[in-house]
């Protein structure tokens, strides 16, 4: 089970072997320019999981040969963190690698480890999702793009009892909190949260305080945050934990209140949203957890996106981003073909893509079924998208502080503390 890109952390460790292999793979001074060749062979590593999954990516990279006449050779790792290190040390890095965490390739490109996508041919990027370009941009220099999406910022709910309650999606923040209300008074416990994830446990809050930062502040002030730019225990900061904890921290609107939120295993929380009668209504989760689900979309269920905060709206989201470490030009036309219209097609109109294309001109008509193509239309038709904040901090802070705090803030800790401690946990420098 997919969890949303948080439980594997170890850029850290990527940065660490990369640092001692300067010279091994492209990207430095032996690096190439805009004269680089081709070899008509491209090599490619990656970690998307599952046999379907693979099915729709080597449905891409078919199309990409048959288009072009290259050969790609894919190798798959259920553990890239280590893998990529390794081959980088050896001096035999992937020619392309599509990595989920943006913030080890940061530190890779920090190194001189990756190849600028100018510099193997890219020279624009067009047509795509606003976000999907600037998550693999480093110091004004873009190293990688988004290939594969998956929207966090989803808001699932039972629409049976919706229309038989007279219930509409709600449009605003505001109006969301209304309806939680509404459903409270009713009788029925609003909202099913689930934070526990093993050692990852709290990843799940992590993606709802994203949320606010972004619909409160914008994404200017998210990326600052994200940056380290903004401190934890700012007031911008705090006034998103403030909002999350008006749902949170209220024993009417969530099932178990919060000792249930941190006992209940994520995969396991929308399960009571389809008892019967459901025990809640509502439940936010990236799409993965459809698969955890029980009933017919657009019948028993629905999905929309997580309303805005006045007219500040937008989607947080995961995914792979494609990055080049080699000087191999054909690595750049991979990537250039796995973000085009025909690349995008091929691969997220397979009937095994449980994925999202990054394109905003993506006809969501061909996606396999029909709740993809409502969440396609969801990412293509938000004003802004960000990449998910906790991955894009040091490991130390998003996959570990901020997992661990934010639980134990759940669990009664006051904020100040809270914020005060993950604040502590931010690298030097």
């Amino acid at each position: 089970m997919r969890t949303d890109g948080k439980r594997t952390r170890r850029f850290v460790a990527i940065v660490a072997v990369g640092a001692l292999a300067l010279t091994a793979c492209g990207g430095d001074d032996e690096g190439g320019g805009e004269g680089a060749e081709g070899t008509g062979e491209v090599s490619l590593l990656h970690a998307i999981a599952g046999t379907e999954e693979q099915a729709a990516l080597q449905a891409a990279l078919d199309a990409f040969e048959e288009s072009t006449g290259n050969t790609v050779t894919a190798e798959f790792t259920d553990d890239i963190a280590t893998t990529l290190g390794i081959r980088v040390d050896g001096g035999d890095p992937p020619d392309v690698v599509l990595h989920p965490q943006p913030g080890a390739l940061e530190g890779l490109a920090g190194e001189g480890q990756l190849t600028s996508l100018e510099d193997v041919g890219i020279d624009g990027l067009d047509g795509l999702v606003p976000g999907m370009v600037e998550t693999g941009t480093f110091d004004d220099t873009s190293y990688g793009v988004v290939v594969k999406a998956a929207v966090s910022s989803l808001l699932w709910y039972r629409a049976d009892v919706f229309e038989e309650a007279g219930y509409e999606e709600p449009d605003s923040w505001s109006g969301m909190m209304d309806l939680t209300q509404t459903i409270a008074d009713s009788g029925t416990t609003p909202w099913c949260i689930g934070i526990e994830s093993g050692g990852a446990t709290g990843w799940v809050a992590t993606n709802w305080i994203e949320d606010a930062m972004l619909r409160l502040h914008g994404p200017d002030v998210y990326d600052q945050w994200v940056q380290g730019e903004l401190d934890f225990s700012s007031p911008e900061v705090t006034e998103a934990f403030e909002l999350v904890g008006e749902i949170f921290l209220n024993e009417e609107y969530v099932l178990g209140g919060p000792t249930g939120i941190t006992n209940t295993p994520f995969a396991e929380a929308a399960a009571p949203m389809f008892q019967d009668p459901p025990a809640c209504l509502l439940h936010r989760q990236a799409g993965f957890i459809e698969g955890e689900f029980d009933g017919e979309f657009g019948t028993e269920y629905s999905v929309t996106i997580m309303p805005p905060v006045e007219d500040q709206g937008g989607a947080v989201f995961s995914g792979d981003v494609a990055a080049v470490l080699t000087d191999n030009a054909t690595a750049g036309e991979l990537v250039e073909f796995l973000v085009s219209s025909e690349g995008q097609e091929a691969w997220h109109s397979h009937d095994g893509s449980g994925s999202l294309s990054v394109r905003s001109d993506f006809d969501t008509s061909l996606y396999p079924n029909d709740s993809l193509a409502r969440q396609g239309e969801l990412l293509a038709n938000a004003e802004v998208a960000r990449f998910d904040g906790s991955d894009l901090m040091p490991s130390a802070v998003g996959g570990e502080a901020f997992f661990a705090e934010i639980s134990a803030w759940i669990s009664g800790q006051d904020l100040e503390t809270t914020l005060s401690n993950i604040d502590a946990a931010w690298p030097e420098g």
